[in-house]
């Protein structure tokens, strides 16, 4: 398999990255014989904007010109059919040359591709990004005059290229669209297939990604109320087997978290909705969430218990945001059994921690819990039955090294998790881990160490390298920063970039 091979199947992770790096260093400056891409324009062209971002951060340069001088930017609102914008999003987190172009592309613009797409968020970004209206293609047209020529057919486009303000309902339709196909394609690519896993579906039905949710309606989105875009969300969704079959029982839930998210862009009180952060909040929401607390008698030091009640809290708070009525997170103790709900409202949880506290002689089995009151019932039990549907996130606070225990217990548990979604034909990564110390103890941070450099846990595991209640505590008067560490910190887990 070769790295432009493994860039077309959506398979490229950080660590293959740098495998073929050392390979050869130049990796990033070879055109693929076959189509003339470097390996970043391979993937953009392909649909993947994980692999996009992973390329980036490993230092695929963003205007690094495939064999006709096509850049990346231009290739994706060019050749791209799916996920464009959230690929045209992490390029231009780069900084790239908006207007570079080529003779194969007649010397047509990304903006002027993004118009003939009727991509608005793309047209939206690229604007912002000062992307310029006044160079001519080789018929001589300008991209403010390719916006003039559809300004009866699309006003929405002409106001888009225009920057004049978007009414309500505009906002309302891009931001589901946007999120609605986030979601899809990341169900498909970055889950790796256990949607149509689930689904049964083999090859999987896929939606019309190039005309969305609203199919070929999608330039009406504007005329819309919210009750019509709800039913044509709820006509997409029961019209795509795979998403039908993924979410069985819960016809409305994609629905549920595109409007609850786009509530949260509005929401001016917290970053989690912005640009960058809201597609980390929705696929962290994605997983089901269940935080795993330390309760051992040495919780008592340094006000550690306060401080991963507070943690608790707000994990739960942001993980909640935009998820369904009824849908929560479940909370476990390595020494006590509070609650077996694995749906906790924050109400619950706010509720519980006010009752609970450390145990005056617990020990820290944190591996062998990990496996009786996590693992077996949210994960093995689901799999016996054929009902495990949602993957997991499991949050583990600890302060000292385990006890009771072999110390290689919990990687070994972890390790098991993985061979066991295998072996019912599911990927290890349905389950991702986050691992973060409390308190100071020398011991916490030895042991998170091993674990951090242990790389059979590495694909699914994140460690933090920072002390979970250091950080909380010098952000505790700053809402915003609390937010956006606490999101990143819980999407890190997905970031080959911090775990391989």
């Amino acid at each position: 398999m070769s790295p432009f091979q493994d860039a077309r199947n959506g398979v490229l992770t950080y660590s293959k990255i740098r495998a073929y790096l050392q390979e050869n260093p130049k990796l990033f400056e070879v055109q693929n014989p076959e189509t003339g891409h470097t390996l970043l324009a391979t993937a953009v062209v392909a649909g993947f904007p994980e692999e996009v971002r992973l390329l980036l951060d490993a230092g695929a340069p963003v205007d690094g010109v495939s064999s006709q001088d096509e850049t990346p930017l231009l290739l994706a609102n060019w050749k791209t059919k799916v996920e464009r914008s959230l690929i045209v999003q992490h390029l231009l987190k780069q900084s790239p040359m908006v207007d570079a172009t080529c003779d194969k592309a007649e010397n047509k613009t990304a903006l002027m591709f993004a118009i003939e797409n009727r991509d608005l968020d793309s047209i939206d970004m690229l604007r912002r990004a000062n992307a310029s209206l006044s160079v001519k293609n080789d018929e001589g047209f300008t991209a403010k005059e390719t916006a003039d020529r559809v300004k009866n057919e699309n006003p929405a486009v002409y106001r888009a290229v225009n920057q004049t303000e978007r009414s309500g309902s505009e906002k309302l339709a891009s931001m589901v669209i946007s999120v609605m196909l986030f979601t899809v394609t990341w169900l498909n690519e970055t889950f790796d297939g256990v949607m149509q896993m689930v689904s049964g579906l083999n090859p999987p039905v896929e939606p019309n990604y190039e005309t969305g949710i609203l199919g070929s309606d999608a330039s009406n989105a504007t005329d819309l109320t919210k009750e019509e875009f709800v039913k044509k969300v709820d006509t997409f969704v029961r019209d795509c087997g795979p998403l039908e079959r993924f979410f069985k029982g819960k016809e409305t839930y994609i629905q549920d978290i595109a409007l609850k998210a786009t509530e949260l862009s509005n929401d001016q009180s917290t970053d989690l909705g912005s640009k960058d952060l809201l597609p980390k909040t929705v696929k962290v929401s994605l997983h089901k969430q269940v935080i795993y607390c330390d309760d051992s008698s040495s919780m008592h030091r340094e006000n550690r218990w306060v401080y991963q009640k507070d943690l608790v809290l707000r994990i739960a708070k942001i993980s909640t945001r935009i998820l369904p009525e009824r849908e929560g997170v479940a909370l476990r103790f390595i020494n006590q059994v509070i609650d077996d709900s694995s749906n906790l409202s924050l109400e619950q949880i706010t509720k519980i921690m006010s009752e609970t506290s450390w145990m005056p002689n617990g020990d820290t089995p944190i591996g062998t819990n990990l496996r009786s009151q996590i693992l077996e019932p949210l994960v093995y039990a689901k799999l016996r039955e054929g009902t495990f549907d949602r993957p997991l996130l499991i949050s583990i606070m600890t302060d000292g090294m385990p006890s009771k225990e072999e110390p290689s217990e919990l990687a070994e548990a972890i390790i098991e998790c993985g061979k066991e979604l295998q072996a019912a034909q599911f990927p290890r990564e349905s389950v991702k881990f986050m691992i973060g110390q409390v308190g100071t103890a020398k011991g916490a941070t030895n042991f998170l160490a091993t674990l951090r450099d242990n790389p059979a846990i590495a694909p699914v595991a994140y460690i933090t390298s920072e002390r979970l209640d250091d950080r909380f505590a010098s952000l505790r008067e700053n809402e915003r920063g609390l937010d956006r560490w606490l999101i990143d910190t819980l999407f890190a887990p997905f970031n080959d970039a911090v775990t391989s």
